[in-house]
């Protein structure tokens, strides 16, 4: 038996997401059954969620405000950095 069941979601991600199962040959209803087999065949949400440590926290700003930021213009510039 199947129900059916609503849910808001912001219309950018959905668009987004609906294209990207689209090319996959997924409606968005399977993507959401997919899912919903995932949580229950795992018992638990099938990605890692977690909340950002206050050092990520602290990078994030840091990014954001462009403060205490190093700007490589190439990967060996950085790995020289490093000592690598």
């Amino acid at each position: 038996m199947k129900i059916q069941t609503s849910v808001r979601v912001e219309d950018t991600l959905y668009n987004e997401a609906k294209n990207i199962f689209t090319t996959l040959g997924l409606s968005f209803g399977d993507a959401v059954n997919i899912f919903l087999a995932k949580v229950a065949m795992e018992k638990s949400i099938p990605f890692n969620l977690s909340i950002p440590s206050k050092e990520l926290e602290k990078r994030f700003t840091n990014l954001e405000n462009n403060t205490n930021t190093q700007i490589y213009k190439t990967a060996n510039e950085l790995f020289e950095e490093l000592g690598i």
